[in-house]
């Protein structure tokens, strides 16, 4: 058995090698949903990583987690291209998250799905983030993947994680209807519902009022600071995603 020093060490290792893979699939993944799904499957899998000015493939010391885009400066080694921060920031976010499910649950299946489970919704986050798109594609597996470990127990029993699913899904559903009712605008898409329900599906019930005072709570302040240093205005719709997923975050790792 490994130490806990030991489990911390791989675990970064293996966040920064997930990071990394997740920071490519978001880049590619949303510019492909026109794609037959043989061919999606075909490129995000297969297909080498390559610069996205000049095209070249990239080398193995380019696709280095954090340490090649130090090494280059941020720019590709064939034409000089800057290259985007989201890249290293994305690899040490994973990193992170995957230390924290470590340190918290140990080498247990309970971590192992802890870890999986952060990198379904880092990958989440961030095409949100950058598209304003919360894919079925990946909300729907992460709902059915919670619904099918908590058939043991993991985190809640089957009974919460079905109610958390549905209620999860219905609230934000009702908020919707209730707010497209009164301005005649939606408010929000059908991503959110899906992505609490698969939130729900994880963590029970009872922990949808968490999700949901973090994800609005955060999701003000950042509006705010962001209309405070006029970045934006505050009538701009925003992603709620991030938010929900800030709420998940808050539940498996500190249950207010």
């Amino acid at each position: 058995m490994l130490d806990l020093t030991e489990s911390l060490l791989l675990s970064i290792l293996v966040g920064l090698i997930a990071g990394s893979f997740i920071s490519m699939l978001t880049w590619r993944l949303p510019r492909m949903m026109e794609l037959a799904a043989e061919q999606q499957l075909k490129n995000i899998s297969f297909s080498r990583s390559q610069c996205v000015e000049c095209q070249q493939p990239l080398g193995w010391k380019q696709l280095i987690p954090v340490f090649s885009w130090i090494f280059y400066k941020g720019r590709c080694g064939h034409c000089d291209h800057k290259i985007s921060w989201r890249y290293p920031l994305i690899e040490l976010s994973t990193a992170l998250l995957t230390i924290l499910c470590v340190w918290q649950f140990g080498l247990t299946l309970e971590g192992l799905f802890a870890v999986g489970f952060s990198w379904f919704l880092m990958t989440i986050l961030v095409i949100d983030i950058e598209h304003q798109l919360i894919l079925d594609k990946l909300s729907l597996p992460l709902l059915w993947i919670g619904l099918l470990i908590n058939t043991q127990s993991f985190y809640v029993s089957p009974q919460q994680a079905i109610l958390g699913a549905v209620f999860g899904y219905m609230i934000l559903w009702s908020i919707f209807q209730a707010f497209k009712l009164v301005t005649g605008k939606e408010g929000m898409g059908f991503g959110d519902f899906k992505l609490l329900a698969a939130l729900g599906a994880w963590f029970g019930a009872f922990a949808i009022p968490q999700i949901i005072l973090v994800a609005s709570i955060s999701s003000l302040l950042f509006a705010l600071v962001l209309t405070m240093l006029k970045i934006r205005q505050l009538n701009e719709p925003i992603p709620f995603g991030p938010y929900l997923a800030l709420g998940g975050f808050s539940v498996l790792f500190l249950e207010i």
